[in-house]
């Protein structure tokens, strides 16, 4: 004889369900190469450049979820431009960007995606970063870590 058990869930009417505190903030990216390096040097900022497989590449896509996607990306990211150079499989921009986007990626030896990099204005690497699945609050550590590294 079998007993099977079917789970109805017990809650009484004070109980209410767990809700994620996300917000609706999001960082702001563009694609434009050249103009955020414009923007850097007039903001005296850095260049935060995600180069991606957007539509096709598994960690891009965890990254993106799990970093970019965040409230504390949103508000960290202030401190950067940030630059997303994207490699997509569909929809892929006409030939002459792809180019000057994969000549560009060769400058800072992008050999897979996704690869982050840090730069100043004058397109010089100042840190590498990768994500795999780390949370939001441990890739924005390990950016401040190199920031503080850099900065003695």
């Amino acid at each position: 004889m079998s007993v099977f058990f079917l789970a109805t869930g017990c809650s009484d009417a004070s109980t209410k369900p767990v809700e994620k505190a996300e917000s609706k903030a999001k960082a702001t990216w563009t694609e434009d190469i050249e103009e955020a390096f414009k923007t850097a040097a007039r903001e005296k900022k850095l260049v935060f450049i995600n180069f991606t497989g957007s539509d096709w590449c598994f960690w891009c896509k965890i990254a993106d979820k799990n970093i970019f996607q965040t409230a504390q990306w949103a508000e960290f990211s202030k401190r950067f431009v940030c630059l997303k150079v994207d490699f997509p499989r569909a929809g892929a921009p006409d030939v002459m960007t792809m180019q000057k986007r994969r000549d560009f990626a060769k400058r800072f030896s992008v050999r897979g995606y996704p690869t982050f990099v840090l730069a100043d204005a004058d397109k010089m690497q100042k840190g590498r970063f990768s994500a795999g699945k780390k949370s939001a609050e441990v890739f924005i550590g390990e950016i401040e870590a190199a920031l503080k590294n850099a900065n003695r």
